[in-house]
């Protein structure tokens, strides 16, 4: 009988301490779950700033590819602003400055040679919201008259009128023209 009262004595309930501490990760739990969905969000237009970008840069290749070597193209966005694809090659590369294997986005928009950039702006159909992506290319000789090595990378620049900072650029290479000449 003593040892039955001793045991219900021991167990008589949790101390303020303990109170304290199932408070503490009870809020860091919440906290983190309020912050999943902002987080979920922002990620998910991050990867449609990166689909779009990839679409861009794919249609500046396709462009290439299609027009004969050395000339170029004209397009229009969204906005109505015309664009000019050239596909003029050089066998140091012609127009965006390329880094590491990629363009190098620390060259000035102003100093890339007319016809190797653009700011091309996308226009949401069902928001409105308008985007405006840097797309750049250097097109380089790997065989005169018959092949050229493409590279095409594109970031975003602004959403609906506010720049976005840090934005990694898509880059796309190939090779186009008729390498069996």
């Amino acid at each position: 009988m003593n040892a039955v009262r001793r045991f219900a004595k021991e167990e008589q309930g949790t101390s303020l301490i303990e109170m304290m501490i199932a408070m503490v990760v009870l809020t860091v739990g919440l906290l983190s779950a309020m912050a999943l969905p902002m987080v979920a969000v922002s990620g998910n237009s991050r990867n449609r700033w990166d689909s779009t970008g990839t679409i861009l840069a794919e249609m500046v290749v396709n462009q290439i590819s299609s027009i004969p070597l050395g000339t170029s193209v004209t397009i229009t966005d969204c906005a109505g602003n015309s664009q000019i694809i050239n596909s003029a090659a050089s066998s140091t590369g012609a127009g965006a400055n390329l880094g590491t294997g990629s363009i190098d986005f620390t060259q000035s928009f102003s100093s890339i040679t007319t016809g190797y950039s653009m700011m091309y702006t996308v226009c949401g159909a069902s928001t409105g919201t308008r985007s405006v992506y840097d797309v750049r290319w250097n097109v380089q000789t790997i065989r005169a008259n018959s092949t050229n090595f493409v590279t095409v990378s594109s970031r975003i620049g602004s959403w609906n009128g506010r720049p976005q900072l840090f934005a990694i650029p898509i880059s796309l290479r190939t090779v186009v023209g008729n390498a069996g000449i």
